[in-house]
């Protein structure tokens, strides 16, 4: 395999895994979007965030069929960052769940730095090699 096809193999690995994860993590379970307990505002902005990124992650994919690399690489480059920003803002919490706290490791954080290195390896797998 060619270093640009197995960057292309990985950003389209990173978008498409960034669409599953959120929408597995934030949309389809009982912790966030369908949580009756859950102020209808903070719902609200999670279908907004889960609409955006789809179509985000929709125009990546296009991007990568194109072969514009840095384009393809905003879904997952612009989204995980999040993550850490959002971890930084008082009476913020990182754990959706008590089970999660007490595994000890922020799933989503530890998932965020993944996806973000397998994003970047792509990227750079598909500049022109120096010489």
């Amino acid at each position: 395999m060619t270093r640009p096809l197995l960057g292309n193999a990985l950003l389209g690995f990173a978008i498409v895994a960034t669409v599953a994860i959120v929408a597995i993590a934030d949309v389809f379970n009982a912790t966030h979007l369908f949580n009756p307990h859950w102020p209808g505002h903070a719902r609200f902005h999670i279908g907004m965030q889960f609409t955006t990124l789809v179509l985000v992650s929709l125009f990546s994919l296009t991007a990568l069929k194109r072969g514009q690399v840095w384009a393809a690489a905003l879904a997952p480059g612009s989204f995980w960052p999040g993550l850490f920003v959002a971890y930084l803002i008082p009476g913020t919490d990182v754990y959706a769940s008590q089970a999660l706290r007490e595994i000890g490791v922020p799933i989503n954080l530890l998932l965020a730095a993944v996806l973000l290195g397998i994003t970047a390896f792509g990227v750079l797998l598909q500049s022109p090699k120096e010489k």
